[in-house]
């Protein structure tokens, strides 16, 4: 009848575990409901027929029916999607209690010597919604259900049936909607905890992949998105590039006009970074001064390019720290794509040995190493 809520992930940092799939949450959802509604029918058969219940193997054969019609139809609704297109209920928790009240309603219009347990029920209803409705939509839903109970109990009064108002208004109806004021007051509680819990599991879940200065993934997000790539090169044979820049003397940099500055630095260094690739790109701190770049579906040749461009935007970039002048803050970049099927660390291996040919060629300098596979292409001719 509900389903639990998937925590949002800021975009770029998904991780790769999987997440339950919220269909199959609502359609096991659905399932449990319409088995704890088949409990009722299963301890009255017993008494269907012998005087203990005024109902009829007709009038069960038909709540059954209308039992099975409800949540048949409501497992359709999330099979095809359609619970998706209610936005006044994104969680799917008014509609399937509503079914539910107008299932009960029909239980006190068969049965009128069943309306106290019917109501009762009505508390394991609520249960579905725990921490997914306000207070608001806990005490709407109850309204509902009392409206319909006491249209149904005035439709059983005019066919004759004896039933005492000031009986059913002091000692049902009143305690009931009393008790069920305070069983929201506990489910509000239970859905502002499962709230702050969300948001307490989302921000660990985005630090323990994000560089708190920069705001760029983290290494092991890098590690995790360099397997994802590794991954679809053995299964689809895309290619991918993968980039390592390094800051020039940084360390002067940090000595001489210190680290609160050389943190600035690092900062506008990742926007200059990030500005420059695609959505599908992945930049990436994996510490210090030291940066990566992983270029989904890119060979070298189109990642050069890109490359390129940053070098020269970052040794023209005017740096809002104070004491940097213009100039001062260059980087070396080395890049390789992978080849073949070798492993990522061997592709990180060939970056990091372009990164130290682009230091030794004399610094903002782009190095990257041709695809193998060419060479020997070439060779062949």
């Amino acid at each position: 009848m509900t389903t639990p809520e998937t925590p949002p992930v800021p975009a770029g940092l998904a991780t790769a575990r999987p997440t339950k799939d919220p269909r199959a949450v609502r359609q096991r959802a659905i399932l449990s409901a319409a088995a704890g509604f088949m409990i009722p029918f299963v301890a009255a058969l017993p008494f269907v027929g012998g005087g203990a219940l005024s109902v009829t193997w007709g009038e069960m054969l038909f709540a059954f029916s209308a039992v099975i019609g409800v949540w048949g139809l409501l497992w359709c609704v999330v099979s095809l999607g359609w619970d998706r297109g209610l936005r006044f209920d994104p969680h799917f928790v008014f509609v399937p209690s509503a079914a539910a009240a107008i299932l009960m309603w029909m239980f006190v219009y068969i049965g009128p010597e069943t309306r106290t347990g019917v109501l009762q029920g009505w508390y394991i209803v609520l249960l579905f919604s725990a921490g997914l409705l306000s207070m608001r939509g806990i005490l709407a839903l109850n309204l509902f259900m009392a409206g319909g109970y006491l249209g149904t109990l005035q439709v059983l009064v005019s066919r004759g049936e004896p039933i005492s108002w000031p009986f059913e208004i002091g000692l049902i109806i009143f305690p009931f909607m009393l008790f069920t004021y305070f069983y929201a007051t506990v489910l509000e509680r239970l859905r502002r905890d499962r709230v702050e819990m969300k948001t307490r599991r989302n921000q660990l879940s985005y630090f323990a992949l994000t560089d708190p200065l920069t705001d760029l993934p983290n290494r092991r997000r890098f590690d995790d998105h360099l397997l994802h790539l590794s991954a679809l090169r053995s299964r689809l044979g895309t290619t991918y590039a993968v980039a390592l820049i390094d800051v020039d003397n940084f360390k002067d940099i940090n000595d001489s006009l210190g680290h609160d500055v050389g943190d600035r630095v690092l900062v506008e260094l990742a926007e200059i970074v990030r500005g420059a690739l695609r959505q599908s790109d992945l930049a990436a701190r994996l510490g210090g001064d030291e940066f990566a770049i992983l270029m989904a579906e890119t060979n070298v040749a189109e990642a050069k390019i890109v490359l390129e461009r940053i070098l020269r935007e970052v040794s023209s970039h005017r740096f809002s720290a104070p004491g940097v002048q213009g100039g001062q803050v260059t980087v070396s970049i080395g890049a390789t794509e992978c080849e073949g099927d070798e492993a990522p660390k061997e592709v990180l291996r060939r970056a990091d040995a372009e990164l130290y040919t682009a230091k030794r060629e004399g610094r903002n300098h782009l190095a990257v190493s041709a695809p193998r596979r060419i060479e020997k292409k070439q060779e062949s001719i």
